[in-house]
C-alpha cells in the first residue's frame, strides 16, 4: 500500500483509505489474492497422486486428540471451504472440477471476478 500512495502521489497527510486507493490503481486487495492463490493451491494438490505427502495432510483426520475448547484456529482446509464459498463454488462438487486443470482455471477465474464484483 505504501508503494501505491507513493506511485500516486499520497502522502499520509492526505486521508485516502486503502479502498479507495486500490480503486484508484485497479489492483486487487491482499485478501483477494490470497484467497485466489488458496484456491489455486488447493486444486493442484486435489490433482497430486494418491500417498503425496501434501494431499495426505489435506485430506488426512488425526485418530486421537482434541481441539481448544474455546474457538479453535481455522485449519488449511477449513480456510479452503470458506473460500470455495466466497467464489460460489460448491464445496459438493468441487474435487471434479478440480481434477481438470482447465475447468478448475475457469472456476476460480469465475469466482474470483464474482467476489471481487
Amino acid at each position: 500500500m505504501r508503494n501505491q500512495r507513493h506511485i500516486l502521489d499520497n502522502t499520509w497527510r492526505d486521508y485516502v483509505t486503502n479502498n479507495t486507493l486500490l480503486e484508484r490503481t485497479g489492483a486487487p486487495s491482499m485478501f483477494t489474492l490470497l484467497e485466489h492463490r488458496r484456491v489455486r493451491w488447493l486444486g493442484h494438490v486435489t490433482r497430486m497422486e494418491d500417498g503425496s505427502i501434501l494431499k495426505d495432510l489435506l485430506y488426512g483426520e488425526l485418530a486421537s486428540g482434541k481441539r481448544p475448547t474455546e474457538r479453535p484456529q481455522l485449519r488449511f482446509k477449513e480456510a479452503c471451504i470458506h473460500d470455495l464459498k466466497q467464489m460460489n463454488i460448491d464445496i459438493n462438487t468441487w474435487e471434479a472440477a478440480a481434477a481438470d486443470r482447465s475447468v478448475w482455471r475457469c472456476k476460480v477465474q469465475k469466482g474470483l471476478q464474482q467476489f471481487e464484483g
